[in-house]
């Protein structure tokens, strides 16, 4: 392939041109990342089952049982469905927002669009989110939980997550060039972030006055989508205002990673 080295910026066209020629390098570092996460472990891939399926457990000994939190539909379908819509966000905003501290190696020695790496850490995301939610429909079948007419929108959903989480995730990559102590924050903002996203606990217990303050998190919005899409919860107008959210967070991500890219050799 012929490569043409200008002093110009891409615009975004050429820019998009040149991720979709390297769509099969996006594959070749997921499946790396898959076989490096699993290798010479004795579950292997069975561990994205056992992860969310202890979290339930867990969550529905503490919630439902100690605490007699109630919800319309079993509770291990409630825990369960916020686990696997929260553990999309964190895998996506956890490595993405890394893939280029840890990938430094890498950047030096191959000339390629940066942004390959987050969205290779995307496509691992969603692989482990097919496997994870096996477990989930089966449970669903189990309780004889029926998918009404708004299922149709379950994927659109399952991708607005990832928009959101790799838009944050891009600023926060590009950041952390500069601001080396985001390294060490992230894994905190993703274990502290869960207490304030309705993964375990109802919207119903919050007090009316205060519902619609807990969508300022874009999360608690996916989450009441997600399981909208999946046992028809009902759902505040409020929380569609995350589809917005994610659409300016992926923009705002995308201008800022492309703007520093040029300097990210440079830089690490």
């Amino acid at each position: 392939m012929k490569t043409n080295i200008t002093a110009e910026n891409d615009t975004l066209t050429e820019y998009f041109g040149k991720l979709w020629h390297h769509r099969s390098f996006i594959v070749v570092l997921a499946k790396r990342d898959l076989k490096v996460k699993y290798a010479q472990t004795l579950l292997g891939v069975a561990w994205t089952v056992v992860q969310p399926l202890v979290a339930m457990v867990v969550f529905t000994l503490f919630f439902s049982l100690l605490l007699d939190v109630k919800t319309e539909y079993p509770y291990v379908l409630f825990v369960l469905s916020g686990v696997v819509s929260w553990n999309l966000f964190s895998y996506i905003f956890s490595h993405a927002s890394q893939s280029l501290m840890n990938n430094q190696d890498l950047i030096k020695k191959v000339s390629f669009p940066k942004l390959v790496l987050p969205i290779s850490k995307v496509l691992v995301a969603f692989v482990e989110l097919g496997i994870s939610l096996v477990p989930l429909f089966l449970l669903m079948i189990w309780y004889e939980v029926p998918l009404g007419i708004q299922i149709i929108w379950f994927p659109f959903i399952l991708i607005v997550v990832a928009v959101f989480s790799l838009g944050l995730s891009l600023i926060l990559a590009a950041s952390t060039l500069r601001y080396r102590d985001l390294h060490h924050i992230i894994p905190f903002l993703v274990n502290f972030g869960i207490w304030f996203t309705p993964v375990f606990y109802p919207v119903s217990l919050i007090p009316d006055q205060y519902k619609d303050y807990l969508y300022i998190n874009p999360m608690a919005s996916f989450i009441s989508m997600f399981r909208w899409s999946l046992f028809g919860d009902a759902i505040s107008v409020v929380a569609l205002s995350g589809v917005l959210t994610a659409i300016i967070f992926l923009l705002i991500g995308l201008i800022y990673f492309k703007r520093v890219e040029d300097r990210i050799s440079e830089t690490i």
